[in-house]
């Protein structure tokens, strides 16, 4: 309900203190409203708004137990006052290198790399200098968090941040070493495309104070207040005594503990027990559900249950509690097996919401996206907006305010990687409880919580399931079409309300520079500007607001569309916590396994032997220019075909002592070739690793992991076997079979069906759904590193006083795992907490690995097939052979469109021949080909350039010359809380696989130069 007419006066329902009725009275929505409104217009700001509501939150529960009283005679219970917290300054100083004196500065140097640094003496005076302006006398009694964050750059694509560096506590002596054994990492990390010559450049120095003191249990969240009246709160596996009441916190803990308050003492001379450990959550404490979410120091006494003669305290964000209990449970041996699909309706409000932003220059290099615009609309197609600097904060206000106890779904296009980022500060700013999954820098689900509104939003990024942009997207649903906007018109908010004579359009042109320096080709992008020939008489905004408004319009339409065809056609229903496109397959895969299959999960123990047979997609490149003719295939649906027309391994798995090739396994094993030199036919299908790097090349002799299927490729390849440790699998069978076959069926039905819509939209979902596969999440690592967003410096300061092992090990849920990193999100609110540990597997790896392995096997056969054959370039599932190495009438008629098969098509076209190819290296190569019309067209691929930006003369000429080519371009910098841009100069020059690496002529060249002397 969100009309506060439709809502009962408080007045008038039976007297309770619970919080969820009393939320839903008339006049509480109505103030919701009221205070939603002051907010907006920053009458008030969301710190006061919430402690307003909680104010009146509490006038009615004292209204309710005087009721109670009356009709009782007695209440048991007593509301006491919250007292106002806890952060009393915040400080945040931004300076760049080149604006110190001479004199607070040096020149640091390691491997011939220089980088100018601030003096550690310069920092701890800002430091100072920022607590006396802060006016509080009695600093002592404070916990005062300064940090120093440093941007550090190199004149291409590099760009890093060290980890943010405690300035306060820490010894001068203490703050060099640290800093400089950071910059030393950092430069160590400097990747080949660096010009190590230069120096690096350190663009941005961010020092951050923030002082707080322990005092109020407001700063844990709504619900902590409402549990004021029980004085604990439950969680799985412990009990935590909140401190509730008015008084310091640190007093009642200590009464809790039965120690004596003394304000001149410590709180370790107060209390009794002779031992403390202090924990603090993994990112928010609404967030905690057991043990395993709280972060420690590093204390044996850590993994025991002793709350008698251990104070297990626990502090997050001002305030602190006590862990009283703890019940820790043991985990069960994991299975994957058959599930049904969970296809529970999502109740919530579907809202899908697009920001446009232009970009404002932050330096020569750097660039900010400014949002402008933010235009939304609901499922019945109702269209609204907001303009202006406050475009998401309005937005998030109208947001809360039309759907007080509802909740929403929000969805955005790519908003992963662009729009969340822009909103999810905002949210956290209205003290929304978040819990935001962080994958790669990209926010990939958010569920966001404000108890004083029961409202709750949920961000989804629809992207993620389609992995295609809206454009085409909008025109495979066929649906309204997306259309386009200048955004680089704009550079100022000036320009917004401008009415242009006549609109345009922008065409991206690319220009070369060619010169015979080390660079031989320069390429930039130009823009050219176009002009309508009809009159216009709108503002650039307005036009904006139309561009923004097809774009929402077109995501709603795709996105009820897909929903829809996957309902209908595979009975799938996404569901409120599916927010991946793999997520999603695997639910689809498990539900049609046989009920008898049961993969087993590997344990922490046994998954790094399984995890070192996997060896991911196959890259051969043979460097060079060929004239002559040259044949393409790939494998139709090559992943799938592994899975369909391949014994997978199940249940139970055993030791062995000989190899059994009749069963399933992964083996340690040593290769031993019979021959001392690489023979003449050797196909390149049999993997090594080599210093964590792949390589495909024929070797002599080495000692790795493989499963059964890379064996049988390797004894047809000539190797002997000795066993060193193996495990096989009691069970084998076609265990994915329906699951394919559901898919594949259901995708050749539609291929040429004769519904209105090209192409059938039902194939499309059954393509996606395929190559989903559910197969990328049999293989994905364990979270080895998980992110969080954090309040500034508050968090860090607790987890720099944990105590730490030797190696700088606390303990996360009685395991050790590396102290928390920080690093500067804004340098005002947030920062980003990166905690590095070791988790338990969560799917059947083994299934992902022989679903690897067994594609090679497939490509490996379908290639042995014809004698002689010579491959010179390998990816994955194609192949490009020199059509003078087989016969090709024989070739082409093997070729065809059923499950596994090789196919010749090039886009879309049959009986293709490549009349030249360029090859530069693995990822790099262009080639000209024939159509069968006699047309000749022409394909590039270079790996991280944009493709508009390439040209064959470009690659013909990068390999003939063996020199470099510069591509001047723009990319997005995500930074979870906005966005920036940067240009960057990316130099690209081929290279060739050596000994498993990767080498440009030159280098490789030392190489034999120094072998030879």
């Amino acid at each position: 309900m969100s009309d506060s007419e439709e809502l009962q006066s408080y007045k008038d329902i039976y007297p309770t203190t619970s919080k969820n009725k009393i939320l839903n009275t008339k006049e509480f929505r109505e103030k919701q409203l009221e205070l939603l409104d002051l907010n907006e217009k920053e009458i008030i700001d969301s710190d006061e708004l919430d402690f307003r509501l909680n104010e009146y939150l509490e006038e009615i529960k004292k209204y309710m137990i005087k009721k109670l009283k009356k009709s009782k005679g007695k209440i048991e219970k007593k509301i006491k006052e919250i007292e106002k917290i806890s952060i009393k300054h915040k400080s945040t100083l931004l300076s760049k290198i080149d604006d110190l004196n001479e004199s607070d500065k040096y020149k640091f140097e390691f491997n011939n790399i220089y980088i100018n640094m601030p003096k550690v003496e310069y920092m701890k005076n800002e430091v100072n200098k920022i607590i006396k302006y802060s006016s509080i006398s009695d600093i002592e009694n404070y916990n005062v968090n300064a940090y120093v964050s440093l941007e550090i750059i190199g004149h291409s694509l590099f760009r890093t941040h060290i980890k943010k560096l405690n300035i306060y506590y820490k010894s001068k002596e203490e703050l060099q070493n640290e800093i400089e054994e950071n910059l030393i990492e950092v430069i160590k990390r400097v990747p080949s495309y660096e010009d190590n010559t230069y120096s690096l450049y350190n663009n941005n120095i961010a020092i951050t104070v923030s002082i707080s003191n322990w005092e109020s249990i407001e700063n844990w969240g709504d619900r902590y207040i409402c549990n004021k009246l029980t004085k604990f709160k439950k969680y799985k596996d412990f009990t935590l005594f909140i401190a509730p009441g008015k008084d310091n916190c640190v007093k009642q803990c200590v009464e809790f503990l039965n120690g004596t308050w003394d304000e001149n003492k410590t709180f370790q001379e107060m209390i009794p027990q002779h031992k403390i450990i202090t924990y603090t959550p993994l990112g928010e404490l609404q967030n905690v559900e057991n043990m395993n979410d709280l972060i420690s120091d590093n204390d044996e006494d850590a993994k025991t249950n002793d709350c008698i003669n251990i104070a297990r305290v626990l502090k997050y964000n001002g305030h602190m509690g006590i862990i009283t209990k703890i019940n820790r449970y043991k985990a069960r041996s994991k299975i994957q097996s058959n599930n049904r699909l969970d296809n529970k309706e999502d109740d919530s409000k579907e809202i899908y919401m697009d920001i446009e932003a232009f970009t404002k220059e932050i330096d020569s290099k750097n660039k900010r996206q400014i949002p402008y615009l933010l235009c939304w609309c609901d499922n019945n197609n109702n269209i609204d907006k907001t303009i202006g600097k406050k475009c998401i904060e309005k937005f998030i206000s109208k947001l809360l305010k039309n759907n007080l106890g509802n909740n929403v779904t929000l969805y955005a296009w790519y908003g992963s990687g662009y729009d969340f980022q822009h909103i999810i500060s905002c949210l956290k700013d209205k003290n929304g409880e978040c819990k935001i999954i962080i994958r790669n820098s990209s926010i990939i689900y958010g569920e966001i919580y404000f108890p004083l509104f029961n409202t709750k939003i949920i961000l989804k990024d629809p992207y993620l399931f389609l992995l295609t942009s809206l454009d085409k997207a909008a025109k495979a649903f066929n649906v309204l079409n997306k259309g386009s906007f200048p955004h680089s018109i704009i550079k100022d908010w000036d320009d917004l309300n401008k009415i242009l004579p006549n609109w345009i359009t922008i065409q991206r042109k690319t220009i070369e520079y060619k010169n015979d320096n080390k660079i031989g080709f320069i390429v930039k992008r130009q823009e050219n500007i176009i002009k309508e020939e009809d009159v216009n008489y709108k503002s650039i905004i307005e036009k904006a607001i139309e561009y923004c408004t097809v774009d929402v319009l077109a995501m709603k339409e795709v996105w009820q569309k897909f929903k829809i065809l996957m309902k209908n056609n595979l009975d799938l229903k996404i569901s409120k916590h599916m927010f991946t496109l793999s997520q999603m397959s695997m639910s689809l895969m498990e539900s049609c396994l046989e009920k008898h299959v049961k993969m087993l999960v590997p344990t922490k123990e046994l998954y790094p032997f399984i995890r070192d047979s996997m060896y991911g997609g196959r890259v051969l490149a043979k460097n060079g220019i060929y004239n002559e003719e040259i044949i393409y295939a790939d494998v139709v649906s090559l992943y799938p075909s592994a899975m369909k027309l391949l014994d997978h391994p199940f249940g139970n798995y055993e030791y062995v002592n000989e190899i059994n090739l009749n069963k399933l396994g992964i083996y340690k094993v040593k290769l031993t070739h019979t021959y001392d030199k690489e023979p003449e036919n050797y196909l390149n299908f049999v993997p090594r690793k080599l210093g964590g790097r792949l390589s495909w090349n024929w070797f002599k002799e080495h000692i790795g992991n493989y499963t059964t299927y890379d064996l049988k490729i390797a004894i047809d390849e000539g190797y002997k076997i000795t066993l060193i440790e193996g495990i096989e699998y009691k069970e084998k069978g076609g265990i994915f079979n329906k699951f394919i076959d559901k898919l594949y069926q259901l995708k050749e039905e539609h291929s040429s069906c004769s519904c209105e819509e090209k192409p059938c939209p039902i194939r499309l979902i059954a393509k996606i759904a395929l190559n989903g596969g559910g197969y990328g999440k049999f293989v994905q690592r364990p979270i080895d590193k998980d992110v969080y967003i954090v309040k500034r410096d508050i968090v860090a300061g607790v987890c720099d006083s944990l105590k730490a092992d030797k190696e700088n090990k606390v303990m996360l849920g009685g395991v050790k795992v590396n102290r928390p990193i920080f690093y500067n999100l804004d340098g005002k609110n947030y920062d980003k907490m990166v905690i590095k540990k070791d988790e338990d597997p969560s799917y059947a790896t083994q299934q992902g690995v022989f679903i690897l392995s067994g594609s090679r096997y497939r490509l490996y056969k379908l290639c042995k097939k014809f004698k002689g054959i010579k491959i010179i370039y390998s990816d994955t599932d194609s192949i490009f052979i020199l059509k003078s190495s087989i016969n090709e009438d024989e070739f082409r008629k093997s070729c065809n469109k059923n499950l596994g098969s090789l196919d010749d098509e090039i886009e879309g076209s049959k009986d293709n021949t490549i009349k030249e190819m360029i090859i530069g290296g693995p990822k790099m190569y262009g080639y000209i080909y024939e159509t069968p019309k006699g047309e000749e067209k022409i394909n590039l691929y270079c790996k991280g350039v944009p493709k508009d930006m390439l040209s064959y003369d470009q690659i013909y000429y990068m390999v003939e010359k063996d020199k470099s080519i510069a591509y001047h371009f723009e990319i997005l910098k995500r930074k979870l809380i906005n966005i920036d841009s940067m240009n960057i100069i990316k130099n690209v020059k081929q290279t060739i696989a050596y000994k498993g690496e990767n080498y440009t002529m030159n280098k490789l060249e030392e190489i034999y130069n120094e072998i030879t002397c």
